[in-house]
């Protein structure tokens, strides 16, 4: 009899795209015995009693796979990611104002492990040796069979041949963090005080790493073609948050404006059915643009707007620079009348430039 598979998805190691295929599905699917996630209730995995040495019998006749993720890479990606969300930074005592200080909280830290046996995303049970040994116990004794995500075409190779999935030869990815930096913009300190509070994490990968390496060595290699696409995810991002929050920092004005930017939204994709995410941005950029023209004309605020404003850039650096310009007016330029300032922008459909057909899909 065939073995069912069970996923482990631990938070920003690809497994969004991996859930998706399996399911047939265009966004992530509930957790359950088969799909290992955190729960949005708890903020807890349901992967822990895989982990308990007494159920290994229980699995034993199950076929396990996830993937781990460079921990440098990984927790660049989780804050970006999360630094936004309410919901889960509240959970962070203090609550960090940049990624320097979400580094050096304790409650961050060693977070693959902590995932794997159940505990909360920013648990003050702390990740340690004891936790990293049962993993790997666990990993070595049932078996499960561990991907990695810098070698992504790799393990979906692996999987296929071990678990006997098929995965298609086009591929979708799923969740892109849409502002976080390149690896290289990050300082040599800051990656080593990662490394140095994700040691744990980083032994686990290490020792995951290398006999990933043995095992791929001889598996027939299948070339997938990934479709990776930033603006695919901005619908999905724009459902909860404002889009100049990919980069803006002066967040009061969104709160001020919280209205203008809900029903600006609303019209964007609820009754122009915008479907495409470029397309989204680039309506959003003009209307939002348009709005500061009428409601500042003359203004500091929209000659630093019009500063940046250059059609040929790509839509989503265009909306990147446009935040800038506010923080740079707002954080670091004397506004001698700010209350000026303090006149709500009005929206009205007036100021999106209706789409075409083709410029819907």
């Amino acid at each position: 009899m065939k073995k069912q598979n069970i996923f482990i998805h631990i938070p920003k190691t690809g497994g969004t795209t991996i859930n998706c295929v399996m399911n047939k599905s265009q966004w992530q699917t509930k957790i359950n015995f088969f799909y290992r996630h955190i729960s949005y209730e708890t903020k807890r995995s349901n992967s822990k009693d895989i982990f308990n040495p007494l159920n290994y019998d229980k699995y034993i006749d199950y076929n396990i796979f996830m993937l781990l993720r460079h921990p440098l890479d990984r927790i660049i990606s989780e804050y970006y990611f999360i630094k936004d969300r309410h919901e889960f930074l509240s959970l962070l005592k203090p609550k960090p104002k940049n990624f320097k200080e979400y580094i050096q909280n304790k409650q961050t830290q060693n977070y693959m492990i902590g995932f794997l046996l159940g505990k909360r995303i920013f648990d003050t049970d702390t990740v340690k040796e004891d936790d990293l040994e049962l993993v790997i116990n666990t990993i070595k004794n049932l078996p499960i069979h561990v991907g990695i995500f810098e070698h992504y075409q790799e393990s979906l190779n692996y999987f296929e041949n071990i678990l006997g999935i098929k995965w298609p030869k086009k591929i979708d990815v799923k969740r892109i963090t849409l502002n976080r930096p390149e690896l290289n913009e990050i300082s040599d300190k800051l990656k080593n005080y990662v490394l140095e509070n994700n040691d744990l994490d980083n032994k686990l990968y290490q020792y995951c790493l290398e006999i990933f390496k043995q095992k791929v060595h001889e598996i027939p290699k299948k070339n997938f073609i990934f479709k990776k696409n930033k603006f695919d995810y901005v619908l999905k991002y724009t459902e909860r948050f404002c889009l100049l929050e990919i980069e803006l920092k002066y967040i009061k004005f969104i709160h001020f404006n919280q209205d203008f930017f809900q029903k600006l939204n609303i019209y964007l994709q609820k009754n122009l059915n915008i479907k495409n995410g470029k397309t989204y941005v680039e309506l959003w950029n003009e209307a939002f643009v348009n709005s500061i023209k009428k409601n500042f004309p003359n203004s500091i605020l929209l000659k630093e707007i019009e500063l940046v404003i250059d059609k040929k850039n790509d839509t989503l650096d265009q909306t990147k620079k446009i935040a800038k310009a506010i923080d740079d007016v707002f954080l670091r330029k004397e506004i001698k009348n700010i209350k000026k300032y303090e006149k709500k922008l009005y929206f009205d459909e007036s100021l999106v430039k209706k789409p075409s057909f083709f410029r819907i899909f």
